[in-house]
């Protein structure tokens, strides 16, 4: 039997089909309201939360309702009776954000969708917070479940009966709150019941709902612990600004999670504004303003770059390399590249005419490089105080010359004489001694130097300006040309595999739509559920034995329980032969190749021109070289016959 309800107006309006059920109230459908929904509770409303549902039942507007599923009407059992519920706009063609920011949810259900989608939602939940903040409003109870986004990237706040409300200057608190959204300074209350919340406290959710969405639903206070204690909750270290990406995190006893997200991706000034949201000046009222994080996240979005690997990898132009790339090289995948149609070159791509271009493209002339013993340089004199080599060898023939008249003349005492010109040779050869040291050290430091800069020189011409540097160019055009020449043979060896593979293949694919957060796994709650998906475990395909061990807090019970749950999920997996490998595997794969071959042809086709273009570039460039080679060459001829003067 249907029921029938009444508006705050006395209009009489039939109730229809539950839609959903929380744990204050459902929402049901209205037959002649297509786009307007019923939330009716089901206790009785105390009189407080009547009068704060009637104020924002008379004070909703265009501009609250364009982010937010504000109260349009009180619903009443009688006409004028007790309030029983609210009308308010119809959610629909939306999802909770954490599907969106999930990467795991995001590749199943929305894999088109690239960063900047998802810096558009991160835009438009900061204007959702702006929007309530301007109205005098505070969101308080700021959590996951409580934003809707389309495929538009649009935002819809829902749940706003438990919005902090001032009505006129009488404040309907919010006495509800997610431990894993609350600020530090909210850590240690046992419940909201009295607490005034602010804009600044909304500030911090709002902050860590965009770290959710940028950085792939990780946590900001989860990570792996440098020091005892930390990690082994989520509100004690969120208490204890414990934040994971802080510039100075070594100090605040963690390391980011292996294979997340790094914080360079964002600019710095943006960084920043994470910094201040997470540690201790946020909470002197310095945590960024809805209206700051939606004018940064805009200057962002025009700031972004295409990578050239995959259409799908966008990133902050600040950086000089593709992020998604390097993380793709650790084995993590945020964004899928779908695959390119391939499109053939208006003339036709034939490898073999390209290759033959390739190959008679001109080799630049050979540099000629200098002959050190050509030059004729002279040494440089040496200083007064230290002796020539000449001279010390004039003082160790006159010391052998008096030792041999002694032995000549007085042979009785030849030992003496020989005591003597071992004397004299060695005090002649110690004249000068450290000056000459001294002196050899400098010589020998002015050669090195010079033979570093000749050496880098050389190398600058072979690479850059010679043939050498021309033909590592042309083989490296070969390595493509091969890689070309073996896409056939390497494509039909993976759809092979894809037999080999398929049952493999078929049971992650199940595992990969069984979500940690849907599951009951004993123990494991919000706070080590949000734990595990900043480890980049969401689907029981992710975890393993090891995965799960370097999550801080997981021991061997709630390690085991884990696995017990996965292994659950095993059993229930059926392997269905008939579609082991499908049409759509096989156009994956060709796909695949498609767009690796136009990647390579494109490469190739340029090759020739390339050449002519070292050509040109190292005949110029030679003429700059040749007479820095010279003087390089003479510098270090000058030097090595300075050090051999000595």
């Amino acid at each position: 039997m249907m029921k029938t309800l009444f508006t705050s107006k006395g209009t009489q309006l039939t109730i229809g089909r539950e839609l959903g059920k929380g744990g204050e109230g459902a929402v049901f459908e209205i037959p002649s309201l297509t786009s307007q929904v019923a939330k009716l509770y089901h206790k009785t409303v105390d009189p407080k939360k009547q009068d704060k549902l009637i104020f924002m039942a008379s004070s909703a507007n265009n501009k609250l309702m364009s982010y937010i599923a504000w109260p349009q009407e009180t619903l009443h059992s009688s006409r004028g009776g007790p309030v029983v519920g609210f009308l308010m706009p119809k959610v629909s063609g939306k999802e909770p954000v954490h599907l969106i920011y999930s990467p795991a949810h995001r590749r199943q259900d929305n894999p088109k969708a690239t960063w900047d989608f998802l810096l558009c939602v991160a835009r438009n939940i900061a204007a959702s917070f702006e929007t309530v903040h301007e109205h005098g409003h505070v969101i308080g109870d700021v959590n996951q479940n409580s934003f809707m986004v389309g495929r538009d990237s649009k935002v819809v706040l829902i749940d706003s009966d438990s919005f902090q409300v001032n009505a006129y200057g009488k404040l309907h608190r919010c006495e509800v709150g997610v431990s894993h959204f609350t600020p530090p300074e909210l850590q240690s209350l046992t419940s909201f019941g009295g607490v005034t919340r602010t804009p600044n406290h909304d500030n911090f959710g709002l902050a860590l709902l965009i770290f959710h969405i940028i950085f792939g639903g990780r946590h900001p206070f989860s990570g792996v612990p440098l020091i005892s204690g930390v990690g082994d909750a989520l509100e004690a270290d969120i208490k204890f600004f414990r934040y994971a990406y802080a510039r100075d995190n070594q100090a605040r006893g963690f390391n980011p999670p292996p294979r997340s997200i790094s914080v360079s991706t964002l600019p710095d000034s943006m960084e920043a504004m994470f910094h201040l949201a997470f540690t201790e000046r946020g909470v002197a009222g310095m945590r960024p303003s809805a209206q700051q994080w939606v004018v940064t996240l805009d200057n962002l979005r025009k700031h972004l770059r295409k990578c050239s690997a995959s259409s799908m990898h966008l990133f902050s132009s600040h950086l000089g390399y593709c992020p998604w790339c390097e993380l793709e090289k650790q084995g993590v995948v945020y964004f899928i590249d779908l695959g390119a149609t391939y499109t053939p070159q208006p003339n036709g791509f034939v490898l073999a005419r390209v290759w033959a271009l390739i190959k008679t493209a001109p080799v630049p002339p050979a540099v000629s490089f200098p002959n050190l013993n050509n030059f004729s340089v002279k040494a440089r004199s040496l200083p007064s105080n230290v002796p020539s080599k000449s001279i010390v060898t004039c003082y160790r023939l006159a010391a052998l010359a008096i030792a041999f008249g002694i032995m000549v003349y007085m042979p009785s005492i030849w030992m003496i004489a020989v005591i003597i010109g071992w004397f004299g040779w060695t005090i002649a050869s110690n004249v000068g001694a450290s000056a000459r040291a001294a002196e050899t050290f400098k010589r020998r430091c002015v050669m090195d130097a010079a033979r570093q800069e000749y050496d880098r020189l050389v190398e600058m011409v072979k690479k850059d300006v010679g043939p050498e540097g021309f033909y590592a160019r042309q083989a490296e055009l070969e390595k493509l040309r091969d890689e070309i020449e073996n896409l056939p043979r390497i494509e039909k060896s993976e759809i092979d595999r894809l037999h080999t593979t398929a049952r493999e293949r078929q049971k992650q694919k199940y595992l990969n739509t069984l979500f940690i957060d849907n599951a009951v796994i004993p123990g494991l709650g919000p706070a080590r559920k949000a734990a595990l998906r900043s480890f980049g475990i969401e689907t029981a395909a992710d975890i393993s034995k090891d995965r799960v061990s370097q999550v801080r807090g997981f021991g061997d019970s709630l390690t085991r329980a884990v696995l017990d749950w996965k292994a659950s999920c095993e059993r229930r997996f059926t392997f269905n032969s008939a579609v082991a490998v499908t049409q759509s595997d096989k156009n994956a794969v060709h796909a695949k190749f498609l767009t690796k071959r136009a990647s390579l042809e494109v490469t190739l086709s340029r090759g020739a021109s390339d050449l002519q273009a070292f050509r040109q570039r190292a005949i110029s460039q030679t003429l700059i070289l040749q007479p820095q080679l010279d003087l390089a060459a003479r510098a270090l001829a000058q030097a090595q016959v300075d050090l051999a003067a000595i």
